[in-house]
């Protein structure tokens, strides 16, 4: 009877393990992947900057106004 519950429990054992290391890496991988992501710089998309508010002040002319960069 000890033997038969020995062989469950050494499977156990070994898939803890395994889907323990699976998880490690998993985790080690996106853990690089938001590093990497983190460290690139800002990007704006092309509507970002159409979307720009315009300059205002006494010094603005309507050139600059209506001007788009």
């Amino acid at each position: 009877m000890l033997e038969a519950l020995s062989v469950p429990t050494g499977l156990s054992l070994w898939l803890d393990v395994t889907c323990g290391i699976l998880l490690a890496v998993a985790l080690t991988v996106t853990a690089d992947l938001l590093a990497w992501y983190a460290a690139q710089p800002a990007r704006h998309s092309r509507s970002h900057t159409l979307h720009s508010p315009a300059p205002s002040g006494g010094d603005a002319s309507s050139a600059q106004l209506f001007s788009h960069p």
